[in-house]
């Protein structure tokens, strides 16, 4: 076999390789969903209503919130897929409910305020801003 026969079956034994990976990364979960199945007890439905009561919008924007389209956050679409919240914890959901009940507790330089939010009401927020994610 010359090189010129040998190259074509080796670019083919890559491109097969390569569709094995790739099929093989789709029946692996990822980080979102992993995540998201994490958040026990919330309500996606009551979170939307929470975010948009508490006025989140004012400041963030939010897909699906009405009048949600603030620039003073950052905009929380797709947060759930991110690694970090505000920069300085790993995005779990129990660290985005801890954030959402007391942000100071967690960066005392944040210019978020403190809502008083009720852990119930910020695990409903995380539902629908992991949900909203996908």
């Amino acid at each position: 076999m010359s090189m010129g026969e040998a190259m074509p079956a080796k670019i083919l034994a890559l491109g097969i390789l390569l569709l094995c990976l790739v099929g093989l990364s789709a029946c692996v979960p990822d980080k979102q969903d992993k995540l998201q199945s994490q958040v026990i007890g919330g309500d996606p439905g009551r979170g939307k209503v929470a975010l948009y009561n508490y006025g989140c919008g004012s400041c963030h924007t939010i897909p699906g919130v009405t009048g949600a389209n603030g620039l003073v956050g950052p905009p929380l679409a797709g947060v759930g897929k991110r690694w970090y919240l505000a920069g300085v914890i790993p995005n779990t959901p129990d660290n985005m409910v801890a954030w959402i009940m007391n942000p100071q507790r967690i960066d005392p330089k944040t210019v978020m305020p403190a809502l008083n939010v009720p852990e119930a009401t910020a695990r409903d927020m995380v539902t629908y801003l992991y949900s909203a994610s996908k």
